[in-house]
């Protein structure tokens, strides 16, 4: 029997396939230290889990909007006015099962058969996927160190629909400067293309300013704003997210959820409202957290010969730069040290060279992972 071909052409997901290995490495009894992860680690807060097994007691067991409880919406729609000052109606906010499901809502939105979506890289491996799910045609475009606006230019056809913009970027945790992005959205007025503004690890921003298309008019008349909790709050498994569209699009969306997964879980959402009333408390800490960490972990990289790393201003990823073979080098700690990375390589041609760090364990683990990969180098340069 013939499968299609929107499934079997599909590349696995580089983060998740190395999750996987690391799961099956640690049941065979390999005490692996799992830096591959985009899994944040943090606990979930107790008052959260509360809400939902509270809920659960309380009935909240069938079916619920298909866009979110509206309480959820307007939380979000707030959250959304504080961060970046874009002014949305809770009526404009979708509430999702995660937020790569956002974006797949968004994808599938604007996306037709045989369109096109820029994609700027190194990227989150789910981008080229999901336009493929969609009929899509995913254009990589290589941009490790900005967005260049000539060659996002120069890559639009006839039938380009859409460019994904991600900041603070995953892999590499840079985080998108106001320049670059007036640029985008002028040249999205332009040629009359949709924005899929990607915003997940926006709350781990550690310093600066952080700068979205959806802040100004221009900007939020043709963006669509793909987030999460599950980085804010160590919800991964939860599976909560969110897409902000522009006034009056949402009944389109709303047709999406209604024939796929119907609704998120009502006890889900209301962990989420319970959530986003502790951020000022929560988030500045985990914030604190993952920063002097990347600190710790880009001065021990970064001392090692052939190796450069610089902290990032958000997130909790380091992006080293390790040498062309980065596959290998990834491939080496794991057999070698038990330490678990991806290539960046698997974030597309221009990640190449690098390995990307989930600093997502305990500050010990950490440590020890960076004795390891210290070791290793010792070794090997003593070797030559």
């Amino acid at each position: 029997m013939r499968l299609a071909p929107r499934v079997t052409n599909l590349k696995a997901s580089a983060t998740v396939e190395m999750t996987e290995r690391v799961r099956a490495a640690r049941a065979a009894g390999r005490k692996i230290i799992g830096l591959s992860s985009g899994d944040p680690n943090i606990a979930t807060d107790p008052r959260i889990v509360d809400a939902a097994t509270k809920a659960l007691r309380d009935g909240d067991t069938h079916y619920v909007s298909s866009n979110g409880n509206p309480a959820l919406r307007d939380a979000v729609a707030a959250r959304e006015l504080l961060r970046t000052g874009a002014s949305y109606a809770p009526t404009d906010i979708l509430i999702t099962p995660g937020g790569k499901f956002a974006l797949l809502a968004a994808l599938m939105a604007v996306v037709s058969a045989g369109d096109e979506v820029l994609v700027p890289e190194p990227g989150w491996v789910s981008y080229g996927p999901c336009i493929q799910l969609c009929g899509g045609v995913p254009v990589p475009l290589a941009m490790l160190d900005r967005i260049d606006i000539d060659q996002l230019a120069a890559a639009i056809t006839p039938r380009t629909v859409a460019i994904i913009l991600n900041s603070p970027v995953n892999p590499t945790g840079r985080v998108l400067p106001q320049d670059e992005i007036a640029a985008v959205v002028a040249l999205a007025e332009r040629h009359n293309l949709w924005i899929v503004f990607d915003q997940v690890y926006s709350d781990l921003l550690h310093e600066g300013r952080f700068c979205a298309p959806q802040a100004t008019p221009e900007g939020s008349a043709r963006t669509l704003v793909v987030d999460s909790f599950s980085k804010t709050f160590g919800m991964t498994g939860w599976r909560l997210g969110s897409l902000a569209v522009p006034g009056g699009l949402i009944k389109s969306f709303q047709r999406f959820m209604q024939h796929s997964v119907y609704c998120v879980p009502g006890f889900v959402q209301q962990a989420g409202e319970v959530a986003l009333s502790l951020y000022d408390e929560l988030v500045p800490q985990y914030r604190e957290m993952f920063r002097a960490r990347q600190t710790l972990a880009a001065a021990r990289l970064d001392a090692i010969p052939g190796v450069t790393c610089v902290a990032p201003t958000a997130g909790f990823y380091v992006f080293p730069a390790v040498g062309p073979a980065d596959a290998a080098v990834s491939a080496r700690w794991l057999d070698a040290l038990d330490v678990a990375s991806v290539p960046g390589s698997a974030f597309g041609a221009a990640g190449a060279g690098h390995v990307r760090l989930s600093l997502s364990t305990s500050d010990a683990d950490l440590v020890e992972a960076m004795d390891r990969i210290q070791r290793l180098a010792q070794q090997e340069g003593a070797s030559r």
